[in-house]
């Protein structure tokens, strides 16, 4: 409505009198005629007045339109655009002969934009009689229902759905929308669903002159068997030869023939929006995203695994987020909610994010900062450069270790089922050193959580330089923080986790690290680790030393 209305204003109308002809009134009326007064006419795209200025001089002082357009440096067909724009603007007050005459229009092209002009003014004066239509049937169905009486809970359901979007507007997030309306956070997910629903809702494609009617079509058809080039079917349609020549790549058939009415039809199927969801037409590509799914790859891992072992299948290859929005809207996108568990965070619908603040606990003593560490490990050129870090159970009872290494992204958790004290720690991290060799051992980065209160004791033990982080600067430990994310797909926030056996959490580190990485290109960092070993050993000829048995408590979770 918004591009019907500046079309009237354009044409001359006032603004009451433009809203007259819509057949209706709408309280965003001031924000289309301020959009009006604003709007200068061109696209963003639309390259500047000055060049438009420039090829205009050229032309009129008998330049040719090739000649014309490589002056300005455009395309031949921004120059054809113009051209056909001028016609339109000049049509409105002078004969054709005399338009064409100006712009020295050849025949064929001068009668084809003369056919494309009426098209286009027939196709607007339908749009704005059912905008009328619209706008009385509308007129009839508002007096209708204000006739209706509202029930007292009706009303109340429709304000409290109505204050619920304007917090959840406002930055509110569910829950806490929900907390303040006294309802409950079912019913706030509800209300998200249906207005998804609501949103992908169909609405019947309109034509217009930017595509090709069926009527061109038939005529590109005569003219292909009367053996026209595509230069000539372009200049008798007036329409660049690029167009002709893509219209024909996409709808000749395996031998070559063009058919218009099978053309027109397949055009306006691949213009319909929103177009069927890619996973529910194609079975092949479903039941693959859902093995993955199974297997806890996120949608980011599977879409580079599927265009790495299908280069050549476009019909295979997707992107993350339609494989979000299969799981996290009720729009039947192929995707059943079942696997929104195996996502990493497990939601079924997108919320807000929030932060929670932190205090400050103990101090660790003699720190070496992050500021100190080389600046080639920032590089990650050199493998040996290690992160960890403690994620933690409820109350602060249960802990892991998580390590992860900066090149390769191979990470290691240990289970610390009795206590997460700083000895402990240390003979943790210390047991899962040990099997690796010094190249593969050489600094390691940590918060300033307490755990390292004895973070020199560590560093004589397994010969590591140990530095810290910033206070409240996770990023500047951004592979274990992923690596954290990860891991918590398997041990949830919230629960228990002394109650995970050793072999369990064995298998899971083994499963992380057999996915692919994008920031690896796809391959997986147990294959990189191994890589690393291989070739340090066969330049030193390093041999690997079996350590020595290890308490039950602190076995460790993968053997690299």
């Amino acid at each position: 409505m918004c591009e019907t209305f500046l079309q009237l204003r354009v044409s001359g109308l006032g603004t009451e009198a433009a809203e007259a002809r819509l057949g209706f009134s709408s309280s965003r009326v001031i924000e289309w005629e301020d959009r009006f007064r604003r709007d200068d006419g061109r696209h963003h795209f639309q390259v500047g007045v000055e060049v438009e200025a420039a090829f205009w001089a050229s032309y009129q002082q008998g330049a040719g339109l090739a000649r014309a357009t490589q002056g300005a440096g455009v395309s031949r067909a921004t120059g054809y655009r113009w051209l056909y724009n001028r016609f339109t603007l000049l049509r409105a007050s002078n004969g054709p002969a005399r338009v064409a005459k100006e712009l020295r229009l050849l025949p064929g092209a001068a009668a084809a934009w003369e056919k494309r002009r009426k098209t286009e003014l027939a196709v607007a004066k339908e749009r704005l009689d059912q905008a009328h239509r619209a706008g009385i049937q509308d007129a009839r169905l508002f007096a209708a229902r204000a006739a209706q009486t509202v029930s007292p809970a009706k009303a109340r359901r429709d304000l409290a759905e109505t204050r619920y979007w304007d917090l959840v507007n406002a930055g509110s997030s569910n829950a806490e929308a929900c907390r303040m309306l006294g309802m409950s956070r079912r019913a706030g997910t509800k209300l998200r669903n249906q207005r998804a629903e609501r949103s992908h809702i169909r609405v019947p494609v309109q034509g217009s002159g930017r595509y090709l009617s069926l009527l061109e079509r038939i005529q590109i058809a005569d003219l292909l068997r009367l053996d026209c080039s595509l230069r000539r079917i372009g200049r008798e349609l007036g329409r660049c030869p690029s167009t002709i020549k893509r219209e024909l790549d996409r709808h000749r058939d395996g031998y070559g023939r063009y058919s218009p009415h099978a053309a027109d039809h397949s055009a306006s199927q691949q213009r319909r929006r929103p177009r069927d969801r890619k996973l529910r037409r194609n079975r092949r590509l479903r039941a693959i995203v859902q093995r993955k799914l199974n297997r806890h790859w996120s949608p980011e891992q599977i879409c580079g695994w599927l265009a790495l072992q299908f280069p050549f299948e476009p019909g295979l290859q997707l992107s993350p987020e339609t494989i979000y929005r299969a799981l996290l809207f009720n729009d039947d996108g192929g995707l059943d909610k079942k696997y929104c568990p195996r996502l990493r965070t497990g939601r079924k619908i997108r919320r807000h994010r929030w932060r929670t603040g932190s205090g400050h606990g103990a101090v660790v003593r003699n720190m070496t900062m992050i500021s100190q560490r080389p600046p080639a490990i920032e590089t990650k050129t050199e493998a040996g450069h290690w992160e960890g870090d403690l994620i933690v159970g409820p109350g602060s009872t249960s802990a892991m270790v998580t390590l992860r290494e900066r090149k390769t992204q191979y990470g290691i958790i240990i289970n610390l089922p009795i206590d997460h004290t700083a000895a402990r720690t240390n003979a943790a991290i210390t047991a899962a050193f040990a099997p690796l060799p010094p190249h593969l051992k050489q600094t390691l980065t940590w918060d300033q959580g307490v755990e390292m209160a004895r973070h020199q004791e560590l560093a004589a033990a397994t010969g590591i330089q140990i530095y810290f982080a910033e206070r409240s600067s996770p990023w500047q430990r951004g592979a274990n923080e992923n690596f954290n994310g990860l891991a918590r797909q398997y041990f949830r926030k919230g629960t228990d986790l002394s109650k995970h056996t050793h072999e369990y959490v064995k298998s899971v580190c083994n499963e992380l690290n057999a996915r692919p990485r994008k920031t690896l290109g796809y391959l997986t960092p147990k294959a990189l680790f191994q890589a690393e070993k291989s070739t340090m050993h066969a330049t030193s000829g390093y041999t690997r030393k079996q350590p020595a048995e290890l308490p039950d408590s602190l076995e460790r979770c993968v053997d690299p």
